[in-house]
């Protein structure tokens, strides 16, 4: 894990602290699902394998823990988020309302070019889809909402999706990346976006707050599937 988190260099003046450095490569790890939910992050290991000490390590930890992204237990040690049911409605609760929000709030004021550039990641999406590329393509469907929001031009709303964007693309990796759900979920994106440049942004507003809906429900059964086999093993 830790040579995929920094290539630490020496340190000169004005270069990024080391606890950032290693908290952008946590954080790229948790994002992308190679350091999965609940995993445990052992700091000691961690500083001995970086050659360091451990409080720049410690230092990252807490940073991260302070952006939602790991917990850290007196007597346990530190684990990446690991998202229960009930987290996951309030999780996705706020991205539908931060996304609808930003949907109606660019309303018709969305510029030709930000239309243009959510109708560009639904047809990379499509095209990575065709090619087997199922990674590129879940990352594109995170681009497309990310892009919803950014479009808003609304910095309280980007502001607030910057908070749970990194705990979103991390829960994410629980999605089970099944062509037909992937080609489903174009599909909708395409039809937010042909309804908002047709000027019906209500219901390019509902048909956002469906899909989401329907994220928040394969997410929760996903979780529930998790749940019951971690019991079997323990049983």
């Amino acid at each position: 894990m830790s040579a995929d988190i920094v290539r630490l260099q020496p340190r000169t003046a004005g270069a990024t602290p080391l606890k950032s450095e290693i908290a952008g490569g946590l954080r790229a790890l948790i994002r992308s699902g190679r350091l999965p939910l609940g995993a445990r992050i052992s700091d000691k290991q961690l500083a001995a394998d970086l050659g360091i000490s451990r409080t720049p390590v410690r230092e990252a930890l807490v940073q991260l823990q302070s952006e939602g992204l790991v917990v850290m237990r007196p007597q346990s040690g530190t684990f990446v988020i690991d998202l229960q049911a009930d987290d996951i409605r309030q999780l996705c609760a706020m991205r539908g309302i931060i996304e609808v929000g930003a949907l109606r709030f660019g309303g018709e004021r969305m510029a030709r070019e930000s239309l243009a550039q959510l109708g560009f990641l639904v047809g990379r999406a499509a095209i990575s889809l065709r090619d087997g590329d199922l990674a590129q393509c879940d990352e594109l469907d995170c681009e497309f909402h990310e892009a919803i929001v950014a479009t808003s031009a609304n910095s309280y709303l980007i502001k607030a999706y910057g908070g749970i964007a990194d705990q979103l693309r991390a829960l994410r990796q629980r999605m089970p990346r099944e062509p037909e759900r992937m080609a489903r979920a174009i599909a909708q994106h395409r039809i937010i976006v042909d309804l908002w440049a047709a000027g019906r942004t209500e219901d390019a507003a509902s048909q956002l707050h469906d899909h989401v809906g329907n994220v928040e429900r394969l997410l929760t059964a996903v979780r529930a599937g998790t749940a019951t086999r971690e019991n079997d093993r323990k049983a």
